[in-house]
C-alpha cells in the first residue's frame, strides 16, 4: 500500500494540512537545498547545520507554528546538532544571493507544478506579464547594542518582489540590506532578470529612463506609471482613445530621456482612493499588439501583486520582529515568498478540483490562502510525528506532473467549502470625523445602547 493507515486518516479528516505538507517536501526537499547552498554560498560553508536545518527551523516561525526562532530550535521534531547562539549566528549571516536562489529555486519547482494544470491567458498574447513590486520589511525589537536607546523604528531592509501573472507565483526576489534604498535604485538588479518576449508591470517608483531602455534593450515590454520626478516630452497631443469599466482613456506619443514611447492616460469616473483623477502610464507596447484601453486594463492587474502582498502579512509571519539583523530579517521574507507560493499552490489545486465538479456557473470559485494556511498550523505536528518521515521524502522525488495530479484528487474528494475564499459586499464610502482632544476616544457600548434603528 502507497501510505500507511495514520496518513489515510490524515487524508481523510485534514486533507488540506496534507496537501500542504506535501507541497512543502516537494518544494523545500532538503538535499537540493544544501546542493543550492554549496552551489550558491560565497563566505558561508557547512560544519554542523545544515541550510535546509535552518530553513526547516525558520519555516515553521513563518507559518505561524513557532513565535519565535528560540521557540522553534526549543521544539524541533529533530535533534539540532549545533547551539542556538550558532543557529543565530548562521542566521545572521546568510548571504543574500543565496536568499534570492531560495526563492527561484522552491518557484521553479512549484511554477512546473502550477503548469500543468490550465494557466491564465495572458492579457497581451505572446508576452508573459510579469508584476514588479517593492515592500519595506517592518520596524523590529531593538535588540542589538546599536538600536538600544533609540525611539526610532528599527528598518532591516528592503525587497522587491516579481510576481508572474501567468501562475500567480512570485518567481524572484531582490534582497537590500539597506531599508534607505530607493526602489529605482535597484534597476540594475531588476534588468538581471529580464528576458525576452515579457511583459513588465510596475508601480511609479521605478518609473526611469535606464529601465525603459533596458527592458526595451532585452526585445520586452513594459507598463509602467508615470512619476512627476520624471521629465517627460510630449510628441503628439493627447487623443481620446475610448473607455474601459473605470473611465475615459487617452493616449498620446512622448520620449522620456532617450526613449520614445507611447503615454497612456486613464481619468476614472471616480477619484482613486489616493484621490487621483489621473492615471499616466508609460508604454513601450505598439498599438497594433495593444489598444490603449487594454494597456489600462494590464495595469489594472497590478493590485494582484498587491494581493500577494496581504497574503504574506495575513496567512504567514513575512516580518518577524525578534530578527534585528537585516539579513536573517531578509531570509525571514523570502521564505514567507516561498510559502506563499506553496499555499498559491494548494489553492489551485482546490479550484482546479471545483472547475472540474462546477460547470456552467458564472461565480468564480477561489480558495483561502488563509484557511489553508490555519489548517496546516492545526495538523503539522501530529504529521510530523505520527507520519513516517519516508511518506514525506516520497513527494521530493516525485515529478511535478505526478505532484499535480494527485493534489487535484485529494481535492475533489475533500469538503472544499470549508476552504472558500469568503467575500464581502462593496464598501461604504463614510465621512470620518476627526478626532480631538474632547472626541480622542468613543465608547462601543454606549453608542449600541443609543442605536434606535437598524443599520443599513
Amino acid at each position: 500500500m502507497l501510505f500507511d493507515a495514520t496518513f489515510q486518516k490524515y487524508l481523510a479528516q485534514r486533507p488540506v494540512a496534507v496537501m500542504t505538507r506535501a507541497a512543502l517536501e516537494h518544494a523545500f526537499a532538503a538535499p537540493a537545498l544544501d546542493e543550492l547552498f554549496e552551489r550558491t554560498a560565497q563566505r558561508q560553508y557547512t560544519q554542523q547545520l545544515s541550510f535546509s536545518t535552518l530553513v526547516a527551523i525558520l519555516e515553521s516561525v513563518v507559518f505561524q507554528r513557532h513565535p519565535s526562532v528560540n521557540s522553534a530550535y526549543k521544539h524541533s521534531p529533530t535533534d539540532i546538532p549545533v547551539t542556538l547562539s550558532a543557529l543565530y549566528d548562521k542566521l545572521n549571516r546568510t548571504e543574500p544571493q543565496l536568499t534570492e536562489a531560495l526563492v527561484r529555486h522552491t518557484a521553479a519547482r512549484l511554477c512546473a507544478v502550477a503548469e500543468c494544470w490550465p494557466t491564465e491567458a495572458d492579457p497581451v498574447t505572446g508576452l508573459r506579464l510579469k508584476q514588479l513590486d517593492g515592500n519595506y520589511l517592518a520596524g523590529t525589537e531593538r535588540r542589538l547594542t546599536e538600536l538600544r536607546g533609540h525611539g526610532a523604528a528599527a528598518l532591516p531592509g528592503l525587497a522587491l518582489v516579481v510576481r508572474d501573472d501567468r501562475t500567480g507565483l512570485l518567481s524572484d526576489l531582490i534582497a537590500c540590506e539597506d531599508a534607505y534604498a530607493q526602489e529605482r535604485s535597484l534597476v540594475g538588479r531588476v534588468l538581471e532578470r529580464v528576458g525576452s518576449g515579457e511583459l513588465w508591470v510596475a508601480d511609479r517608483n521605478f518609473a526611469v529612463d535606464a529601465l525603459f531602455e533596458g527592458i526595451h534593450t532585452r526585445q520586452s515590454f513594459y507598463v509602467i506609471r508615470y512619476h512627476r520626478g520624471t521629465t517627460l516630452h510630449e510628441r503628439t497631443p493627447l487623443r481620446a482613445a475610448g473607455r474601459v469599466e473605470t473611465g475615459a482613456v487617452f493616449e498620446q506619443d512622448v520620449r522620456v530621456g532617450k526613449t520614445s514611447c507611447r503615454s497612456v492616460v486613464s481619468r476614472p469616473d471616480e477619484p482613486t482612493t489616493d484621490g487621483d483623477t489621473e492615471i499616466r502610464l508609460l508604454t513601450n507596447l505598439p498599438p497594433e499588439r495593444a489598444s490603449a484601453p487594454s494597456v489600462a486594463e494590464v495595469y489594472r492587474r497590478r493590485w494582484r501583486i498587491e494581493g500577494s502582498f496581504l497574503e504574506l502579512t495575513t496567512s504567514l509571519r513575512c516580518e518577524v520582529a525578534t530578527l534585528g539583523y537585516p539579513r536573517a530579517a531578509l531570509l525571514g521574507f523570502a521564505l514567507a515568498v516561498c510559502a506563499c507560493n506553496v499555499l498559491r499552490v494548494v489553492s489551485a489545486a482546490l479550484e482546479r478540483a471545483e472547475d472540474s465538479a462546477v460547470t456552467g456557473s458564472d461565480d468564480v470559485w477561489e480558495a483561502s490562502s488563509y484557511a489553508v494556511a490555519v489548517e496546516l498550523r492545526v495538523a503539522y505536528d501530529g504529521l510530523v510525528v505520527n507520519v513516517p518521515t519516508e511518506v514525506w521524502e516520497m513527494f521530493a522525488r516525485w515529478s511535478a506532473d505526478q505532484l499535480a495530479e494527485w493534489l487535484v484528487s485529494v481535492a475533489r474528494a475533500a469538503d472544499r467549502a470549508r476552504y472558500r475564499k469568503s467575500r464581502r459586499g462593496p464598501k461604504r464610502i463614510v465621512e470620518r470625523v476627526k478626532a480631538g482632544r474632547k472626541a480622542a476616544h468613543r465608547s462601543t457600548a454606549r453608542l449600541l445602547a443609543q442605536r434606535t434603528t437598524s443599520p443599513k
